[in-house]
């Protein structure tokens, strides 16, 4: 039967042979036959008065104005980074018709002296942290007698006097001898034996970060050890809270006398119990993985400070997520172990820690996937971080924490701040995240070096001419050239310290805060960027400087503990560059301590303007990177050159 298909192996005709084989007026069956209105001419519309239609009806605005926020600047961005390439495109060759190449091998123009110099000075550093551990190892007792028959010390039961006993001043006066050494003998080095400014900023440079390191650990290890004087097991009854300075010692207020004597005898009557007495004393350690909350070490204490801005940063840093994991890691979080000791240290069921740790560690690693997670797992996880960060948590407890290894894990850390113990990261070293750190350190480490030979070097040359000849605007032109320069090797060493170079050095030692600074880019006003560009900095200036000024016993006013804190960090920038280029004038001195007018006025453009309004911001941009930091650099550089002609 003909069912109209063609038969087995047969050729299909094409398309075009189809076609040809129709009538004129036959449509092809895949086609449709286009209407009758849609093959005659299209009649134009007439529109009336043509010249007169509206144009302008309803009220707009402009696309560049900053209301409008749903228009793209993607183009115009491009432009700009085109214009710019092609101008330092142009610099580029203009410099190199008019030097030639001043690239040399690094190192190879630096003396041997210079060598042994630096390394002497390296040394004396490393020296100074030996010598921080032999004083923190005399000071700190491996166990503590309690007198159970009354016969304790008049300091640990008797909270109206809380001084330092003798033996705590000879351990302070150490600690200060060492600090003194730390920077006065590599700033003895580097300033009569080394000659090159980059191995003196170098050991500088190194000096300096030992030194704010080896205060905090000193800092840090009175006031654990005060505690443990004090028979603080919790720590949570600090009597210097109510503490003031009067004729010289240190009093506890007599309204809070008796809240601090009740918080020592509920201590002395808790250890009592729980450890046995033999021969009318008591051996006893401070319990680790316990709920602290007292003032001094208390990071609620930190972040509720008066200090206008510091709550906004401590935000946003705490609203960092936390750093990638490998997908078939099952990990815990740091606040939810330390949750589950805390509660194993009280008593509760050891079964159910199991259980807890188990849906802790589904809730971390779903979170670490990207993964939603029950409004009960956010609640915990939420309630765990706020445990974490509003409690005193330490995995070692004191005097444990006084090794060479807890010590020297914290001098190889990225952060000033000493702790006994610090969230990690569990599971091995991700090599590709290491390799790439590494690689983006040596890459750009090569490139500012270049940057600074080929192009910094003959500006500083024309500048120093320039001031010769008291040539205003020939200096101008040699500061804002210089600007573009020293700009980009700014932002460079930015990128490979504080994001190459202490990533690297984070994932090497797994240290789990990798919170090194914030946009500090966006900063409207001066306060905010010197709190964002260096998160370790501002830790230890808020840690040890700024909450130690302005609470008891000082109690000084916030503005004079602001003032000391610029003072310091003046002192340390002078030291930074001065010594290294033989030129103590105080040019960073002044230049640190000007920022206090700048950050004034930098918030009373904010508030007269608006935050939106880019004022502070473009002040900040000027006074620090087109005017600031060149002009720096000049005036060093001249005195570097004049000095050593």
């Amino acid at each position: 039967m003909d069912d109209g298909r063609p038969p087995v192996g047969s050729k299909l005709p094409s398309t075009a042979a189809l076609r040809r084989r129709l009538p004129p007026n036959t449509h092809s069956p895949h086609t449709t036959p286009a209407p009758a209105a849609a093959r005659r001419t299209k009649a134009k519309k007439s529109i009336p008065y043509l010249q007169a239609q509206v144009v302008h009806y309803k009220p707009r605005i402009s696309v560049l104005d900053k209301e409008l926020t749903t228009v793209s600047y993607h183009g115009l961005v491009n432009f700009l980074l085109l214009l710019l390439s092609a101008t330092l495109i142009r610099l580029a060759i203009e410099n190199y018709l008019k030097y030639g190449i001043l690239v040399s091998i690094p190192g190879s123009s630096v003396s041997w002296p210079d060598w042994l110099a630096t390394l002497a000075g390296l040394l004396s550093v490393v020296a100074s942290f030996l010598a921080a551990y032999t004083i923190e190892k005399s000071a700190a007792p491996v166990t503590r007698l309690q007198n159970t028959e009354g016969g304790t010390d008049a300091t640990a039961t008797d909270p109206a006097l809380v001084g330092v006993p003798l033996e705590e001043r000879h351990t302070l006066l150490l600690h200060l001898a060492n600090l003194g050494f730390v920077l006065v003998t590599p700033a003895c080095i580097t300033y009569f034996a080394i000659f090159q400014p980059a191995l003196g900023t170098l050991v500088m440079l190194f000096a300096c970060i030992t030194f704010l390191k080896l205060y905090s650990l000193a800092a840090t290890n009175f006031d654990l050890r005060r505690a443990y004087r004090l028979n603080d097991t919790r720590l949570d009854s600090d009597p210097w809270r109510f503490s003031s300075i009067e004729r010289g010692r240190l009093v506890v207020s007599p309204a809070q006398r008796g809240l601090v004597e009740r918080h020592s005898d509920s201590d002395l009557s808790t250890d009592a119990d729980n450890e046995p007495a033999t021969g009318g004393q008591a051996l006893r350690h401070i319990p680790p993985f316990k709920t602290r909350s007292s003032f001094s070490l208390n990071a609620r204490a930190l972040a509720e400070a008066l200090v206008e801005g510091d709550d906004c940063i401590d935000a946003k840093a705490d609203a960092l997520p936390r750093p990638q994991l490998r997908l078939r890691q099952r990990s815990v979080s740091a606040a939810s172990e330390t949750s589950r000791l805390i509660a194993a240290a009280s008593g509760e069921a050891a079964h159910s820690d199991g259980e807890a740790a188990h849906s802790d560690g589904e809730a971390a690693s779903s979170h670490d996937r990207g993964l939603p997670r029950s409004p009960q797992a956010e609640k915990k996880a939420g309630t765990e971080e706020k445990a974490a960060r509003y409690q005193i948590l330490y995995s070692v407890a004191y005097p444990d924490n006084v090794t060479v290894k807890n010590f020297g894990y914290f001098w190889l850390a990225p952060t000033l701040c000493y702790q006994p113990s610090y969230p990690l990261l569990p599971g091995p070293i991700r090599k590709s995240f290491l390799a790439k750190r590494v690689a983006e350190l040596v890459i750009i480490g090569l490139t500012m070096y270049v940057l600074i030979q080929q192009y910094a070097v003959p500006t500083l040359v024309g500048s120093v001419q320039a001031i010769d000849k008291r040539d205003g605007f020939w200096l101008s032109e040699r500061v804002l050239k210089l600007s573009v320069i020293s700009a980009t090797v700014w932002f460079l060493g930015f990128y490979a310290v504080f994001h190459a170079g202490l990533n690297a050095l984070a994932e090497v030692l797994r240290f789990a805060d990798r919170a090194f600074y914030l946009d500090w880019w966006n900063s409207v006003d001066l306060a905010a960027y010197w709190r964002e560009w260096n998160l370790p900095i501002h830790y230890f200036c808020k840690r040890h400087i700024m909450m130690p000024l302005i609470s008891a016993p000082l109690s000084l006013p916030v503005n004079v503990g602001v003032m000391f804190t610029f003072l310091v960090s003046a002192i340390m920038h002078e030291l930074l560059f001065g010594i290294p280029t033989h030129c103590l004038r105080g040019y960073s001195f002044v230049g640190m301590m000007m920022q206090i007018p700048l950050i004034q006025l930098t918030q009373w453009l904010v508030r007269w303007r608006g935050p939106e309004s880019g004022l502070g911001n473009a002040v900040f941009w000027i006074s620090f990177c087109i005017v600031g930091q060149p002009l720096g650099v000049v005036q060093y550089y001249y005195t570097w050159v004049k000095n050593n002609p």
